[in-house]
């Protein structure tokens, strides 16, 4: 028997697959009704395919909300990098109900679910009874204490408040104006998602802010809908993701993209080999060279001044053709690639950027 604890994308995602061809349970906690939401729930479309989803399908409409087209990305001292994809590239999602698809698509694969806590007092009959456990848990790392596991130990903090809002409902919106990240504008319907991550409180930042789009008049309605909190592990490429008898998925192994914070498609793809031996190996093949780039490129980021940061978008808005054309969510090696075969963008490159930067690329 496999048993998956958490039932999140990664857990539900890893219990789909296990299912097909073992006995497995999954331990999840939440009622339908009543998950959490802790995620922007901008998912792109390549990704969704990846983990086998059809967003144009009958069942997506329970949960795609909007589609989005493009960004438009803004530097610290308001350079602009607007990336027209020309047709959808990412999908804004109701995360409650994309996460209560992947719980009944794990269900209707044969996962037996169940609502029972697993915490230190039963964590050992668990173990007992289980050929294979996986810990897809989120940022709750109990467990991993409990079995003596290593967890992420690097976070961002993230938050976000529902608005209405002035923008253009197929674009979103970027700012690098938060130190070690970037602000967002998600629209979803008549109201927009306005989030940030920090490697501290956000809240302060996001008041900020909203503070200035007030100024703007872009807030059409003082009300906030809601609001959301959520903790974001940062990618660890030494961190042990499989031990004997057990794996970590998702967030519980830190498989989350450092340049966006996003790791539901990302984790979603680990976590379909959670269940085989050699688990460890087959993730990192797939997609370790590409959360290892999206670290390097986010430590590279964090780094820029405010000048160079605003050098940076110029220069990529000067050739958004490529990022139009290869750019990927989720792949980050796609885009590297098409600069690497663009040599006027790299010796552009190479000459703007602080050379104490470069070895962090």
């Amino acid at each position: 028997m496999i048993a998956v604890v958490g039932g999140g994308p990664a857990g539900c995602i890893a219990a789909r697959y296990c299912a097909k061809e073992h006995e497995t349970v999954l331990f999840e906690t939440q009622k339908k009704e009543s998950r959490r939401v802790q995620c922007s729930g901008l998912l792109s479309k390549s990704g969704l395919h990846r983990l086998g989803i059809n967003p144009r399908s009958d069942s997506a409409k329970a949960f795609i909300q909007n589609s989005v087209r493009g960004a438009k990305i803004y530097s610290p001292l308001g350079s602009l990098l607007e990336i027209d994809g020309g047709m959808d590239k990412a999908y804004v999602t109701d995360r409650k109900a994309f996460d209560n698809h992947l719980l009944d698509k794990a269900t209707d694969a044969g996962a037996e679910l169940q609502n029972n806590t697993i915490d230190k007092k039963n964590l050992g009959e668990l173990k007992s009874k289980a050929d294979k456990i996986i810990l897809a848990t989120g940022t709750n790392y109990n467990l991993h204490k409990a079995l003596n596991i290593n967890a992420p130990c690097e976070f961002l903090y993230g938050a976000q408040y529902e608005m209405k809002i002035e923008c253009e409902s197929d674009y979103v919106e970027m700012y690098l104006d938060v130190p070690g990240f970037f602000s967002w504008i998600i629209p979803v319907d008549d109201y927009a998602r306005i989030g940030l991550c920090a490697p501290d409180n956000p809240v302060p930042y996001l008041e900020e802010h909203i503070k200035r789009l007030r100024k703007e008049k872009r807030i059409k309605e003082p009300a906030i809908r809601e609001k959301n909190y959520g903790v974001i592990p940062m990618y660890n490429p030494g961190l042990r993701t499989e031990y004997p008898k057990v794996s970590l998925a998702g967030d519980a192994a830190g498989q989350v993209k450092a340049t966006t914070g996003g790791g539901v498609i990302i984790g979603g793809l680990a976590a379909k080999n959670a269940g085989i031996e050699g688990y460890e190996k087959i993730w990192k093949k797939e997609i370790g060279k590409e959360l290892y780039l999206h670290l390097r490129v986010r430590r590279f980021l964090n780094n820029l001044s405010e000048k160079n940061a605003d050098k940076l978008i110029r220069l990529l808005a000067e050739n958004k053709d490529l990022i139009e054309k290869k750019g990927d969510m989720d792949m980050a090696s796609h885009l590297l690639n098409g600069f690497l075969g663009r040599p006027s963008f790299m010796a552009r490159f190479i000459l703007q950027a602080p050379s104490h930067l470069l070895d962090q690329l």
